[in-house]
């Protein structure tokens, strides 16, 4: 898909064991709105890629073309299952969609290729309730409130809680 047909598509944030109803409700609200989904994946583990200079950060880092062989086989994993729970949503024919790699800080990316893309909203789901999902917020933050707060485009927050569904790709 080039970058003109891209423009003002809706984002979604996908990360590996994220709840199905998150992709679903974005391409819910893509096809309602007649723009493409852009499905953007921040690898894990790149948050130092924020920490350069901006002079000195290259666009490669933030948008690398080349990943770590475990990242492009959550990649590949992730564009399944995205495929997958897809193609199982009633009255969606053949949604158009892409899968895009982003580095750095979850919140940050989303809102860069926001951005880039003139983004017509921004979806992310909850983490969820429980312990672990509760420790990851207090460490590195709420990327829908990171979002919300800073984000001059709409961004959806899809809650997760609750719902007993497929994940995305088995947790690594």
């Amino acid at each position: 898909m080039s970058a003109a047909a891209m423009r003002r598509a809706v984002i979604v944030g996908v990360h590996p064991d994220q709840s199905v109803a998150v992709v679903v409700e974005a391409a819910r609200l893509a096809d309602a709105l007649g723009r493409p989904l852009v499905c953007a994946y921040v690898t894990e583990d790149s948050y130092l890629t924020e920490w350069d200079r901006a002079e000195v950060r290259e666009q490669a880092s933030l948008h690398p073309a080349d990943t770590a062989s475990a990242e492009a086989g959550v990649a590949r994993e992730l564009a399944a299952a995205i495929a997958t729970a897809l193609a199982s949503v009633d009255g969606l024919a053949d949604p158009d969609w892409t899968l895009r790699i982003l580095a750095g800080d979850p919140g940050k990316a989303l809102a860069r290729i926001g951005e880039e893309l003139d983004a017509r909203l921004l979806v992310v789901g909850t983490r969820g309730r429980g312990v672990e999902p509760a420790l990851e917020e207090w460490l590195g933050g709420s990327v829908a409130a990171h979002l919300a707060r800073d984000q001059v485009r709409p961004v959806v927050v899809v809650p997760t809680h609750g719902i007993a569904d497929d994940r995305l790709a088995p947790p690594r």
